[in-house]
């Protein structure tokens, strides 16, 4: 500092110098004042000091810049006194709040819709969406009907037009639709309501509950996902009405039925319901199981536009999570249909699988086709092409490669008709069926049942008488041995149990065939499909009478022609049978053939254990004219005819080692010869 003082100096006294040297030139006098040095030294001095002030004071002015700036930095983490802050004014949400806000608009269809809340508030972080507090609304379809919904909270957005709807949402619908959601997502312009929540939903036709929901209004159609339960309560007419005395199966009643499916799509402008994903309906203990059920109904599946009560009453019956009371305008049943595989079992017991099934609610008909297979405990089995129920008239019918089965007994054509309220059965094979014509059927005898035959096997088996002639072991069967019969048809009374076939019958029991234009059998048990449950049956209908048919009495009657093992052929107008004693009787005109050799008679007895028979003429019975003055007539018997008969014997010997023979001295003895 001294160095630039000194040098600040010597400059100036330089500079005097040579002002005064100018100065003495120019005035000619060459003299320097002292005072001019004095002041320069002055000047010098106080630019030294000024330069040393600036060095001391720039250094600290920056320190102390510094520690303002770290003093600032730790208030900010807490640390030391506060230093008084700006106050900056904030935009704060609710301070953008609105008050009963309202938004409506129209659809492209001539709907409208509005929204209305208590209270709005604009989300700033996202500038279209508001968030609501108390919100009602109502969306109008371009038929005028109105949906209206309330919930507590939810957002808008103005730019999508999507309404969230949370908590406690109600959704009511002059046509019946009720709703009570957790969460739903409503397209105000689109008139699309879904939701992701479980929820529950009343209709007119019934009650809903479903884990997903999509509602289009504009469509009328309505969509439940994830574990649904539909509950239906048919409205059948009055002309459709199921017999008292018929048993109650699945959807003939006006019972509710409760569906339960993976996924229900209603479409009510097409009036259909359609159930996918192992779909069950329950109707007072009658099941329906298929993949999918169809179900067509009249109407609408919410009815029309309701009034204010029935409103009411609607949302009653939602509260308190029951399915609404149908009004005259409900949606009635009008068709189901099932896709297959198909399983349907009635409260009775008995079940029905195939491949459809179509049942009409109207006139209360259902239609399984395809693989048809009918099942009755215990052991009942009928198999079809197509089987036909009529509930109103309690009827079945199966037509196709119809087999009806039960223990060892069945039965095969086909068309067979039941009328389960009557008990009553026919059996046809009509070719414009499919059939061939014939029918048959195969009668399991038990072999327990041993033949009780008279003593004496050459004697009429209900007489005991032992005249005729008698003759070798053709006819002969094994006792419990399958009776096969074919005919043309059959007709089955299971009231008075009887079974009669007709068009040129033919019955075969091991080598012994009949042969006639009709053949009534007694039988016990039960030979068709009565549509009873075991349960259900009274005490006196049980055991054997319950249990597979079996052939107690069987007559034929009209050209009746009896065949042999060996060929040994009989006719005759009329047999009788009995499967007790093994013992067969034809009568009439009695022929009896072997070859060329032919016995006449009226009555031919057949033991069918040993094979040996017995023919026989019986006296003719006539009547005696009235007596005068008695005026009553007796009864006479004409004289006893004896058989006749034409013998080969060269042919009977080559047939037969054993001739006929007299009986008791009576009749004639035929010997062959040699």
């Amino acid at each position: 500092m001294d160095n630039h003082i000194d040098r600040t100096t010597a400059a100036g006294e330089r500079t005097a110098a040579t002002a005064g040297r100018s100065a003495g030139r120019s005035t000619g006098v060459g003299i320097v004042v002292a005072g001019d040095r004095a002041s320069s030294r002055k000047t010098a001095r106080r630019h030294s000091q000024a330069v040393r002030g600036l060095k001391i004071a720039l250094p600290l002015t920056a320190v102390a810049v510094a520690g303002l700036f770290a003093a600032s930095i730790l208030q900010t983490a807490g640390w030391g006194t506060a230093i008084p802050e700006l106050a900056m004014p904030q935009i704060l949400p609710e301070n953008l709040a609105m008050e009963n806000p309202h938004y409506e608009g129209f659809n492209a269809d001539g709907g409208r819709y509005w929204v209305k809340a208590a209270r709005a508030v604009q989300d700033l972080q996202s500038l279209g969406s508001i968030k609501l507090e108390g919100i009602t609304g109502e969306l109008t379809d371009a038929q005028k009907v109105k949906t209206r919904l309330a919930a507590a909270r939810g957002t808008f957005n103005n730019k999508s037009n999507v309404l969230e709807l949370f908590d406690t949402i109600d959704i009511n619908g002059e046509n019946g639709l009720m709703a009570k959601l957790t969460r739903a997502s409503v397209q105000t312009k689109d008139g699309i309501i879904t939701s992701d929540q479980p929820v529950s939903v009343a209709m007119q036709a019934g009650a809903i509950t479903a884990n997903q929901m999509t509602i289009r209004q504009r469509v009328k159609e309505y969509t439940f996902v994830d574990d649904v339960r539909t509950t239906l309560t048919p409205k059948p007419s009055a002309d459709s009405a199921t017999p008292p005395s018929a048993p109650k199966a699945f959807g003939s009643s006006d019972q509710p039925i409760v569906i339960t499916s993976g996924r229900l799509d209603i479409n009510d402008a097409s009036k259909t319901a359609m159930f996918t994903g192992q779909v069950l309906a329950d109707q007072q203990g009658a099941t329906l199981s298929a993949p999918e059920l169809e179900v067509t109904y009249e109407g609408s599946a919410v009815a029309e536009p309701a009034s204010a009560s029935t409103l009411k009453t609607v949302s009653t019956s939602l509260a308190a999570n029951a399915a609404p009371t149908p009004s005259a305008t409900s949606g009635r049943l009008k068709r189901i249909f099932a896709r297959s595989p198909i399983e349907l079992k009635q409260a009775t017991g008995e079940t029905v699988t195939g491949r459809t099934l179509e049942f009409d609610a109207l006139t209360q008909k259902a239609v399984v086709d395809g693989d048809v297979i009918v099942m009755q405990l215990p052991d009942r089995r009928a198999v079809a092409d197509q089987a036909e129920f009529d509930q109103a008239a309690d009827t079945l019918l199966l037509t196709g490669a119809v087999v009806l089965t039960q223990g060892g007994n069945d039965m095969r054509g086909a068309r067979m008709t039941f009328n389960r309220a009557q008990g009553k059965m026919q059996l046809t094979a009509p070719t414009a069926a499919g059939g061939s014509g014939r029918i048959f059927a195969k009668f399991k005898q038990s072999a327990d049942n041993k033949p009780t035959a008279p003593a004496n096997r050459d004697g009429d088996a209900a007489s005991g008488k032992t005249d005729g002639v008698a003759f070798g072991a053709s006819f002969k069967t094994t006792p419990g041995t399958p009776i096969n019969i074919e005919a043309a048809r059959l007709d089955v009374d299971d009231t008075t149990k009887d079974a009669v076939f007709t068009g040129d019958v033919r019955a075969v029991q091991g080598d012994f065939i009949i042969k006639a234009s009709t053949l009534s059998a007694k039988y016990t048990g039960s030979a068709g499909l009565d549509g009873t449950s075991s349960s259900a049956r009274p005490a006196a209908a049980t055991g054997a009478t319950t249990g597979a048919a079996q052939i107690s009495r069987i007559k034929a009657r009209d050209n009746v022609r009896v065949t042999g093992s060996d060929g040994q052929t009989a006719t005759s107008d009329w047999a009788d049978f009995d499967p007790k004693t093994n013992m067969a009787t034809l009568g009439g005109d009695v022929v009896l053939t072997q070859g060329k050799n032919v016995v006449r008679g009226t009555k031919l007895v057949i033991d069918m254990t040993t094979g040996e028979s017995t023919i026989k003429t019986e006296p003719a019975t006539s009547a005696k004219p009235a007596t005068p003055g008695d005026g009553t007539a007796t009864a006479e018997s004409a004289p006893q005819g004896r058989p006749s008969a034409v013998f080969y014997p060269s042919d009977m010997k080559a047939k037969s080692p054993k001739l006929p023979k007299a009986a008791n001295g009576s009749g004639w003895e035929a010997r062959s010869q040699p």
